[in-house]
């Protein structure tokens, strides 16, 4: 809707306009009304609206008067419609001189007005769009100029006319990074980008989005003056802005203040060693280089052994001692804050290492890779607990697997039949069946079963059972029924006399116990 401004020193002709002609109709809304010349110079000084209806004839300040006046100020965007209860040729030839198209006698036609309407409409959506082409072509030469600074790039004619012009409304620049999960990077490009060119943020003037990537981009900021706190105004103001927008990751990194646009390429440069230390500092607002420029990365040169000490544990199956020594070595790197790179080197080494000893045994390890993904180590969207995390869930992933290949080299078949059992625990499968796949007796089976597991072959069956339905419980919310029927139990009864027998407390009251679904 295009707003309009009515302008009359007679009342009953403001709400004649406001009641007789439909606005909404031709795309138009009226957004405030006066009686006078001056006062609709204050509203339109103030407010910018799309069109203004006045009256010739006011005391104070007539019409004609009104539109020479905003015109010798620059309002050349409004759209002005003069009315009159006096068909003077006079008028009108002033009115054209001024810029006006179109002229009402009083008492205004809703017929005429709606003409008028339709006409200003369509001349008024050709001009925004012309507008918003010659706004996109300003914008796509800006981001070209200053990411050619950026880069360090040698600059065309047309890149300095372009620097030139964004300087003169800069006093100051700065470079930001933000970071936010994949699925939420082009709602916040999109919010900034508006914010940016309408020049919306506090305590900048403007500035535009110059490099994005997977789940980060990259700004230039003009600030209105050079001073630390317009900086961190804007900062915190975009910041903001995101926070509510985004409802995953998100992560801010402000660069040095910088007066000249040339010198954008150093506040960039800055920005990025400050995203260095969000693997250790993740926080609720933008760090700043400032707060960074003093500090350093420990180097560490035991990291090696203590590697071997936890490849060591993943290879003799010692679970207790693989979360101990990852736990010391974690915390110890949190406390000298170890180079992230350095990090990134020792958890691949172990990923490595234990992968070829699982490989040897005979296990894909390309395939046991997949199974837990690979860490974007020293990355933005990373951080020190979340990499520990993830290597932690590796090694005792890998432990598990080599314990397995282990099994099946040394048992045979009662190995093989335990293998089975793992793969098909969810289905319904008896003993007998079981004899049939591997050739055995059902009896002896299961009497050398038991002799090597410590267990029957149904107890075995229901003890994976039962771990994986802790499993589903804690990862999702699933109900009684359906979780028996996924783990293979024909009837829902016996599958929770089994639960309780094992958990030593009912289904329900176990689901209690758990965080999500505590009621």
């Amino acid at each position: 809707m295009y707003r309009v401004l009515l302008v009359d020193d007679e009342p009953f002709a403001i709400e004649g306009l406001q009641l007789l002609i439909d606005w909404k109709k031709n795309g138009f809304e009226v957004e405030s009304v006066c009686g006078d010349g001056e006062e609709a110079a204050r509203l339109i000084r103030e407010s910018k609206p799309d069109l203004v209806v006045t009256d010739i004839r006011m005391p104070i300040m007539d019409g004609l008067e009104l539109i020479s006046q905003m015109r010798l100020e620059g309002h050349k965007q409004t759209k002005f419609v003069v009315m009159s209860g006096y068909s003077d040729f006079e008028y009108a030839r002033r009115a054209l001189q001024l810029g006006v198209s179109h002229y009402l006698t009083k008492p205004i036609m809703s017929d005429e007005a709606d003409e008028v309407l339709e006409c200003l409409n369509k001349t008024l959506e050709e001009e925004t769009r012309k507008q918003k082409v010659v706004r996109y072509t300003e914008r796509c030469a800006q981001r070209r100029a200053l990411t050619a600074l950026l880069r360090g790039e040698e600059l065309s004619d047309t890149d300095q006319t372009s620097i030139k012009r964004i300087s003169a409304e800069a006093a100051g620049w700065v470079y930001m990074r933000v970071a936010v999960d994949e699925s939420e990077l082009a709602s916040a490009v999109e919010e900034v980008e508006k914010l940016l060119e309408k020049g919306q943020v506090e305590g900048g003037a403007g500035g535009c989005i110059l490099d994005q990537e997977l789940t980060s981009f990259g700004m230039a900021c003009i600030l209105r003056d050079d001073s630390k706190s317009a900086m961190q105004d804007a900062a915190e103001f975009l910041y903001k802005a995101l926070r509510g927008s985004v409802r995953g990751s998100l992560s801010m990194v402000v660069g040095s203040l910088v007066k000249e646009p040339e010198q954008l390429g150093s506040s960039y440069r800055h920005a990025e060693e400050a995203g260095a230390y969000l693997f250790y500092d993740r926080r609720e607002r933008p760090l700043y280089y400032d707060e960074i420029k003093e500090q350093g990365f420990g180097y560490d040169s035991h990291l090696w052994e203590a590697a071997e000490k936890i490849i060591e544990a993943v290879e003799t199956n010692d679970e207790e001692r693989i979360v101990e020594r990852l736990q010391q070595i974690f915390d110890h790197f949190a406390d000298k804050r170890t180079m992230p790179s350095l990090i990134s080197a020792f958890s691949t080494h172990i990923m490595v290492q234990c992968s070829g000893i699982y490989k040897e045994l005979g296990g894909d390890a390309d395939q046991m890779l997949e199974k837990t993904g690979y860490p974007l180590v020293g990355a933005n969207e990373h951080s020190l607990m979340k990499l520990h995390a993830f290597l932690l869930s590796f090694c005792l992933m890998c432990r598990e697997e080599l314990s397995l290949c282990r099994s099946r080299q040394q048992g045979g078949t009662i190995a093989k039949v335990e293998e089975y059992l793992r793969q098909h625990y969810c289905e319904s499968v008896t003993v007998k069946e079981i004899g049939e796949i591997f050739y055995m007796n059902p009896v002896y089976l299961g009497q050398a079963f038991t002799r090597k597991y410590g267990v029957s072959i149904h107890e075995y069956i229901h003890q994976l059972r039962m771990n994986d339905a802790k499993k589903l419980l804690h990862n999702q919310d699933i109900s009684g029924s359906a979780l028996a029927e996924r783990l293979g139990y024909c009837s829902y009864q016996h599958f929770l006399k089994q639960f309780e027998k094992r958990f030593g407390m009912k289904l329900a009251e176990y689901k209690k116990t758990i965080p999500h679904l505590k009621s």
